[in-house]
């Protein structure tokens, strides 16, 4: 994140995801209610155990799930939002709400025509069964996943609480209600204004229809941020684009799920990778598949950041946030190793030092046991500035004694770690033993 004439920190959160709270109604007769979940249909002999068979009544299935989830692709593919709203049940007491918010979504989508949406429903863990055979009803979670074309390796997901019925052991699954997405991943800047886009090599500039002029006046340093970041970091796998959006201040602060301001003139906004088929399953699951990257993110530019001189430094510097959310496992990265990675690839170890050196070495004891601590203390700090341009200094000395690749392993192995201890074991070095050997180069 890019504060007004200094750098601010990016508010990484930890993702808290629910369980799915389940309900059986219309339950009853014989013992469909009891634990057992089957029952014998021989007893126990001597050439082997009890032979145990689901019990017959009224059961939602993964098929059934699996054909209310091509009905909700289906309405996606078409780009009817009304076929949409049809695979939700009339009676359902917001259904007004929930097609004014997806014609929107819907009509942005077709506008913009790089996100690939789908719909993803599953059977929960409990107890999704009337042994009688009667109607069962539940609540549970559904899952809309999509990715931007070139920007996301894996699908960024978004889950919502949803009720669901089935009248009868022959009645297909419908949706009762589908309540709203959860608030880690709400709003998208779909969902609150009409959009347009300009596609470069490196980047897909999104923005309201008002602020046309100015996107397509900065979109060549937009993109000359963005090829630096791709020039100094590893491409994650399926990834040539950065997303950038121009916000306005009724959003800053406010997209996806929210992120601390302050005065900040850019933010980059965090998209971990979950399973959506687990994720509607009621579990939360990271998307984990071998040589494609772990997390993704969206830049957003506040208006502010156009009458910046480093507008492209900003551009950059947000693009490097981006990319190094490849590696974001858990959250427990530690600040110095985000902001300063981001500054360095901004302006690499002789700019940092060029800039910025005489500070840095005047700095850098007291920032030695405050990168040690935590978020608030970087950020809370009178002296904030100063840490970045410090932070910074750690991967300058890393470049200019070891190389880049020295860099790009520190970060991963801090980035990719679920506690700062561990990433430091992973690299085989200490953050103390950094911070006293960049201190030692400095010669401070």
């Amino acid at each position: 994140m890019t504060p007004g004439g200094t750098v601010d920190g990016l508010d990484r959160r930890t993702l808290l995801l629910g369980s799915a709270g389940l309900l059986v109604a219309g339950c009853g007769g014989g013992d469909g209610g009891g634990k057992g979940g089957g029952e014998a249909t021989a007893a126990a002999t001597a050439k082997g155990p009890n032979i145990v068979k689901p019990k017959a009544g009224n059961v939602v299935t993964e098929a059934d799930a699996a054909a209310l989830r091509n009905r909700l692709n289906a309405a996606m593919q078409s780009g009817d939002v009304k076929q949409l709203v049809a695979t939700i049940d009339p009676g359902d007491y917001d259904l007004a709400t929930f097609e004014k918010f997806w014609t929107r979504r819907m009509e942005n989508f077709r506008r913009l025509g790089f996100v690939d949406g789908q719909w993803y429903v599953g059977v929960p863990g409990g107890r999704t069964r009337n042994g009688a055979g009667g109607r069962v009803e539940y609540s549970g979670e559904l899952v809309f996943a999509h990715t931007v074309k070139g920007c996301d390796g894996q699908q960024v997901v978004e889950n919502m609480s949803a009720d669901f019925r089935k009248k009868s052991e022959d009645a297909p699954l419908e949706l009762m209600h589908v309540g709203e997405i959860d608030e880690n991943f709400d709003p998208s800047l779909w969902d609150v204004a009409d959009l347009e886009t300009i596609e470069t090599k490196h980047a897909w500039i999104v923005f309201r229809r008002s602020d046309a002029k100015r996107a397509k006046d900065f979109s060549a340093r937009i993109e000359a941020g963005a090829a630096r970041a791709f020039d100094i970091m590893p491409r994650p796998a399926g990834v040539d684009k950065i997303f950038y959006g121009l916000t306005w201040p009724a959003i800053d602060g406010k997209l996806w799920g929210g992120v601390a301001v302050g005065d900040a003139d850019a933010h980059a906004y965090y998209h971990p990778f979950l399973d959506p088929a687990e994720l509607a399953n009621g579990q939360k699951s990271a998307a984990n598949r071998s040589g494609l990257p772990m997390a993704t993110g969206r830049v957003g530019l506040h208006e502010s950041s156009f009458s910046r001189p480093d507008f492209e430094d900003v551009a950059c510097h947000e693009g490097v946030h981006v990319l190094a959310d490849q590696w974001y496992a858990a959250g427990g990265t530690p600040t110095w190793v985000i902001e300063g990675l981001a500054v360095w690839g901004e302006l690499g170890a002789d700019g940092v030092m060029a800039r910025d050196g005489a500070r840095i070495r005047s700095t850098f004891g007291q920032f030695e046991s405050i990168g040690l601590k935590g978020y608030d203390e970087f950020h809370e700090s009178s002296m904030e500035l100063e840490f970045y341009q410090c932070s910074a200094a750690v991967y300058a000395y890393l470049e200019k004694e070891s190389g880049r690749d020295a860099v790009l392993e520190t970060a991963q192995a801090f980035y990719g770690a679920e506690t700062r201890e561990a990433g430091a074991k992973k690299l085989g070095r200490s953050e103390k033993d950094l911070f006293a050997a960049t201190r030692k180069w400095l010669g401070a």
